[in-house]
């Protein structure tokens, strides 16, 4: 659809002399960057309302978006820890679960359409866990939650309706064949 989108656009140039502005938004589009997309053709139509094609745009794009989400549940949530930003971080020494439990309390604080995202955390309780010390500020949750699993010794995975925190299990080793040339039946 974006291809037809791109093809129209580039054969108006009668009736849309932005081309120059639009393209950008169409190659994100097909970059699969909705969102950045999406507010490209916003700022288009901000200064110039009337505009059918890149309204036709933003029709596409949504049904894209609608596509991606159906074939992948957790794009949604994966794209919403992307735009939140953690203005600050600033832990010594402390228990892992303690900053996702503040990750947590940030996370649902600065929602842009002010939903409960939930953490879940399936790390047994028996756990030695490496202590975590970070600084950062105004860093995309995705990346705090990174630095956080990876000093920690732990992982995470988004799912469709929650971030999962989880410690992964350790690689096995599959002993050698007592008999060199052992036979199964």
């Amino acid at each position: 659809m974006i291809l037809l989108a791109s093809a129209a656009l580039a054969g108006e140039t009668n009736t849309l002399n932005d081309d120059h502005l639009v393209q950008p938004a169409i190659i994100l589009a097909r970059a699969g960057l909705y969102g950045e997309a999406e507010a490209a053709c916003k700022e288009i139509l901000s200064q110039k309302p009337d505009q059918p094609k890149v309204k036709q745009l933003l029709r596409e794009i949504e049904e894209l978006r609608q596509k991606r989400e159906a074939a992948d549940p957790s794009y949604a949530l994966r794209n919403k820890l992307e735009k939140i930003i953690v203005p600050e971080v600033s832990v010594r020494q402390a228990a892992p679960a303690d900053v996702i439990e503040y990750l947590n309390a940030e996370a649902n604080k600065r929602s842009p359409d002010k939903t409960q995202i939930n953490f879940v955390w399936l790390v047994p309780a028996g756990i030695k866990l490496n202590p975590v010390t970070l600084n950062l500020r105004n860093v995309p949750l995705t990346d705090v939650l990174n630095f956080v699993t990876q000093l920690a010794g732990l992982r995470y995975r988004v799912e469709a309706h929650a971030v999962v925190i989880y410690k992964s299990e350790p690689e096995r080793r599959i002993p050698p064949a007592t008999e060199p040339n052992a036979k199964f039946k």
